[in-house]
């Protein structure tokens, strides 16, 4: 099923390359800069809505909404989604971190793309 929601998306900078799209970032070390996840325990500031080739190139990031998001392992319908490795990819076991949102859909396996609603949270 296809969603479209008008979130809210900001244009960043890549602190390093990113090979996939549709993956939670976190804050960079420079000002307007993402990056991928360093561990599953970091806290989201959104997902990348396409790829990036270079470092510095512009992303556009989104922080609100109803997002597609890769799925790191099957996924249930209805549930809190969680960082999965820091590939920027999620599922729904929370091991240490904070939930990055909720799933739309449900799906079978790893690399697959469902709808997420977004959330940035800063507590389990």
């Amino acid at each position: 099923m296809s969603y479209k929601v008008e979130g809210q998306v900001v244009s960043m900078k890549a602190e390093n390359i990113m090979a996939e799209a549709y993956v939670c970032v976190e804050l960079g070390t420079n000002a307007q800069e993402v990056d991928l996840p360093s561990a599953t325990s970091d806290i989201t500031f959104g997902v990348i809505q396409s790829t990036a080739a270079a470092v510095g190139d512009a992303v556009p990031v989104m922080i609100n909404g109803i997002t597609k998001v890769v799925a790191n392992a099957a996924i249930a319908k209805g549930v809190p989604l969680y960082l999965a490795a820091t590939t920027g990819r999620v599922d729904d076991s929370s091991d240490t971190g904070y939930p990055v949102g909720l799933s739309m859909e449900a799906c079978s396996n790893a690399g697959e793309i469902i709808n997420m609603l977004l959330g940035n949270y800063t507590s389990a």
